[in-house]
């Protein structure tokens, strides 16, 4: 009986373990930072430009680097460019990402784009 006791405490402290180790790993993989702006696609590269003032025709009129020395911008890292499917040039959006990267000009590795 006693052994019983103690092999369903342990089967139940392991199962609780378990459980947490699941949910914090379920939460570390939900997007929670986001950033709004306009995607830009030039040149082979993804860009999202955060300045408010943007104009869309700037997108197709300036290389990228005159809109970087124009706009504040941001290189977005995408892994599969699925997750561009219908967005278009000079689109808003909102990004979710995991992490932004220190480089010039700032790269965000990107979970998620939904247009705004």
């Amino acid at each position: 009986m006693e052994r019983s006791i103690l092999a369903i405490i342990i089967l139940s402290f392991a199962a609780l373990l378990l459980f947490f180790q699941e949910y914090q790993t379920n939460q570390s993989l939900q997007p929670k930072a986001t950033l709004e702006g306009f995607i830009i696609m030039k040149e082979g590269e993804v860009y999202l430009v955060e300045d408010p003032d943007f104009v869309q025709q700037d997108a197709d009129k300036f290389t990228i680097h005159e809109l970087r020395s124009k706009y504040k911008m941001s290189k977005l890292w995408i892994k599969g460019f699925s997750t561009l499917k219908g967005i278009k040039n000079g689109q808003k959006v909102k990004v979710w990402y995991s992490e932004i990267l220190e480089s010039y000009p700032g790269k965000v590795k990107v979970l998620k784009i939904e247009p705004c």
